[in-house]
C-alpha cells in the first residue's frame, strides 16, 4: 500500500522502488524538457501515492530539427500505475 495509507512497502523499506536503470518491460511516458527539480518532486509523489517499482530520470529524443533534446523519462512497472499518474500528478501538465 502507499505510505499515504499508513502501510509499509516491503519495496521502500530495502530500497529497491526506485531503480536506477530504465528496464525494457516497465512502460514509459516522457516529458519534453529535463529539469532535476521536476525529477525530485515527481519521485516524491510517487513515493507517497503508488505502490510498485519505477524509474525517473533522464532520457534523450530528436526533435523537429533533428537535432537530440533531454527529456524526462518515466517508467512503471505496473501499467495501471502509469495511467494513474498520469491522471493525478499535478507535475505532470505544469
Amino acid at each position: 500500500m502507499a505510505l499515504k495509507n499508513g502501510k509499509p512497502n516491503p519495496l521502500n523499506y530495502f530500497k529497491m522502488r526506485r531503480v536506477e536503470y530504465a528496464p525494457p518491460h516497465f512502460k514509459y511516458f516522457s516529458l519534453s524538457s529535463y529539469n532535476p527539480k521536476t525529477v525530485k518532486n515527481i519521485s516524491e509523489w510517487i513515493e507517497l501515492n503508488l505502490n510498485n517499482r519505477y524509474y525517473v530520470g533522464q532520457g534523450i529524443m530528436l526533435d523537429n530539427k533533428n537535432s537530440f533534446v533531454y527529456n524526462t523519462q518515466i517508467g512503471f512497472e505496473e501499467e495501471k500505475e502509469m495511467s494513474f499518474f498520469l491522471i493525478a500528478c499535478p507535475f505532470v501538465h505544469a
